[in-house]
């Protein structure tokens, strides 16, 4: 597989994100997704502090910040109507989102759309295509993509997609996500699902959710891997499997030993193509 980067989602690494950056370059990645935080936090990153520790971090250690995830979708719903309470926070959030993005050189917002934030109603649809609209037109003054991860078939997501209508709205397509919640193989929805997708995704694998090495559960993994070589999937691709936390954590006494095992087996699924 050419032209190829790969990385980690910060909050999948060792300490949930904390020295990232370092992490990353010590096992050999390039790049990683960053989690913009919390609303109880006040969002991290999006304060101009933080965001020079991370430049700065990134300027020591040569990592690039590929994405930026609004990680408390799923705490809060992005369809949220206007007479609740998470509404106020649901805009806030979306409008620190670019801004960040842009002070981080990040090229893509990824926008989760599970639990608090999956679509279960036509309400929902119409809720989230217009929270969409505006991070689409917000993010594409600069160049900036938005990209969806979620459960949805190929036809539930060209719905979304036709009435976001952006042309830098995007899927984020994630290996295991669909066998692990819905039984889906990987393969055969990437039939449909690929024509949307933007140029970055995420490999996991387990019986549960980030719960056990590449290619050791039943998502095939490298079925996966054959497909997107087939069809020239070109960009990054990020590891998300959760290293210290139970139940991969079972498998090692040492979580980097883990992710360097992670590392060394994303590298020659891709070499080998």
């Amino acid at each position: 597989m050419k032209n190829i980067k790969i990385g980690a989602c910060d909050w999948a690494l060792p300490g949930s994100g904390l020295y990232a950056t370092q992490i990353a370059a010590s096992v050999g990645l390039d790049a990683l997704s960053l989690k913009i935080g919390l609303y109880e936090n006040d969002y991290p990153i999006t304060h101009a502090e933080m965001q020079k520790i991370y430049l700065n971090e990134q300027q020591k250690y040569g990592i690039e910040y590929c994405a930026i995830a609004l990680n408390d979708f799923d705490n809060i719903p992005m369809h949220a109507r206007e007479e609740t309470k998470e509404y106020a926070i649901v805009w806030d959030l979306l409008k620190r989102a670019v801004p960040t993005a842009k002070a981080l050189g990040v090229k893509i917002i990824q926008v989760p759309g599970f639990a608090a934030s999956e679509i279960q109603s036509e309400d929902d649809m119409l809720h989230s295509a217009q929270a969409f609209q505006y991070l689409c037109d917000a993010a594409g003054e600069y160049g900036i993509s938005v990209a969806g991860e979620n459960l949805m078939t190929a036809s539930e997501f060209k719905t979304l997609h036709e009435m976001v209508n952006r042309k830098n709205f995007y899927l984020y397509f994630d290996s295991q996500n669909y066998n692990v919640f819905r039984g889906y193989s990987e393969t055969e929805i990437l039939e449909g699902l690929y024509p949307y997708m933007c140029n970055q995704l995420h490999v996991k694998d387990g019986e549960e959710m980030s719960g056990g090495l590449l290619g050791t559960g039943p998502s095939r993994f490298f079925d996966t891997m054959d497909w997107l070589d087939k069809h020239d999937y070109t960009g990054y691709i990020l590891l998300e499997n959760y290293y210290d936390q139970l139940p991969l954590r079972q498998q090692s006494e040492n979580p980097y030993d883990l992710l360097r095992q992670d590392v060394a087996t994303l590298k020659k699924a891709i070499q080998s193509k």
